[in-house]
């Protein structure tokens, strides 16, 4: 079984007010919605990090798929060349 800890949190009246009314209404614990609500918050703000870090990744690696794209090209380029050469020498 998870060990579980307890805390003592402050927040304004009027969110004390929408948090009990949300419970009241949705039949649930105020431990169970807080342990939720911060689970979600948690899981979305890794889901944030991850989109930034990702981000940042693909903004430093840009110039290098820039060049490789460039030496791709200038290959396709002389194999198109050496095969019309070819061809021209079959005629």
């Amino acid at each position: 079984m998870e060990e579980k800890k307890e805390i003592k949190i402050i927040i304004s009246k009027d969110l004390l007010k929408d948090v009990n009314g949300y419970i009241k209404y949705r039949k649930v614990s105020r431990d169970k919605f807080i342990t939720d609500a911060v689970t979600h918050f948690l899981c979305e703000h890794k889901k944030i990090e991850l989109r930034e870090q990702l981000k940042k990744g693909y903004i430093e690696m840009s110039d290098i798929n820039l060049e490789l794209a460039h030496e791709g090209l200038k290959c396709d380029g002389n194999s198109i060349k050496t095969y019309e050469k070819c061809l021209v020498e079959c005629e």
